[in-house]
This record gives C-alpha cells, structure tokens and sequence, in this order.
C-alpha cells in the first residue's frame, strides 16, 4: 500500500507503481486504479475501479475527489471541502481530520467509478451536486459512521443465528 497511513484512502500499488503513475498523471494520461481503504467510505469502497483525469488546479472543485500526492509519497483520494491559502482542504468522509493539498501535489480528480461491473460518471452536473452535498455532509457521516457499522455487524450476527 506504499507509504501511506492506512486510514487514507491508497491507490493499490508499490512504491514504484506510486511513482509511475504519478508521472502518468502529470504527462497528462488518465488512469484506472483500484482504491484501497476505508477512509472514502461508503462513496468509494475498498476495491472500486476509478478513473482518475488529470488537471489542473484550477479546474478542481469543491465536492471533486482529487488524487494528490501526499508529502509521505505516494498517492491518496480524499475530497476537496474548500479552497485554502495555497491549495484546497480535503478530508475522506469517513475521517473526522482535515488534509491542506498544495496546488503542486494536485495529479487529477476522479470522473467515474466502477463497481462490480456497474460503472457511474462522477463528472456530470448531478453527480457534481451531490459531490458538494456529501462535501457538507462529510464531518456528520464520519462521527455516524462507527455506530451504523457497529448496527450492520450485530444485524448480520443475528440473521446468522
């Protein structure tokens, strides 16, 4: 999972894997990469195909799940909740913290993700509107998130027997 904390949101790959695609992204090739953690839950799961288009820093949004390097190396995906001095403020919605991502670490954002063969576009104007509605929403899903896991465990164990 290369470098980075395992909360975040990681790309699957090696260190090596991080790098090239990291010169991908900034030679201005889009790429599909499978997400790995839980720190973008239940939007983004552990496993999801992404496609990740490069971009500027000036054509990301509020709401965009943006991929960055982090400065540990390597590559995350959390979304974008509001412009900084320097850069923008991200956070994944399952985290309580924030993240400031420089303009210069910004690689691309996210414009569709596939699961189980079921592909959604992330760059139409709805997908964009509920992008900034789950960016508002993001610190009250984290502070839920432990007790609807904690509810879906025990409601397994007990359709279990």
């Amino acid at each position: 999972m290369g470098i980075l904390r395992p909360e975040m949101a990681a790309l699957a790959s090696t260190g090596v894997h991080d790098d090239l695609a990291i010169q991908s992204l900034r030679a201005g090739n889009m790429l599909r990469v499978r997400a790995h953690g839980g720190s973008m839950l239940p939007f983004l799961r552990d496993g999801d195909v992404l496609v990740v288009r490069p971009i500027g820093a000036r054509g990301v949004r509020i709401g965009d799940v943006l991929c960055y390097e982090p400065p540990s190396g390597g590559l995350c995906l959390h979304r974008v909740v509001a412009r900084g001095e320097r850069g923008f403020v991200t956070r994944g919605d399952a985290l309580r913290y924030l993240e400031d991502v420089p303009e210069t670490a910004v690689l691309g954002v996210v414009t569709a993700r596939d699961r189980r063969g079921r592909t959604v576009a992330l760059d139409t104007l709805t997908a964009h509107r509920r992008a900034r509605l789950i960016a508002l929403g993001a610190p009250a899903l984290a502070r839920c998130l432990p007790l609807a896991r904690g509810l879906w465990r025990m409601g397994r164990g007990l359709r279990r027997g």
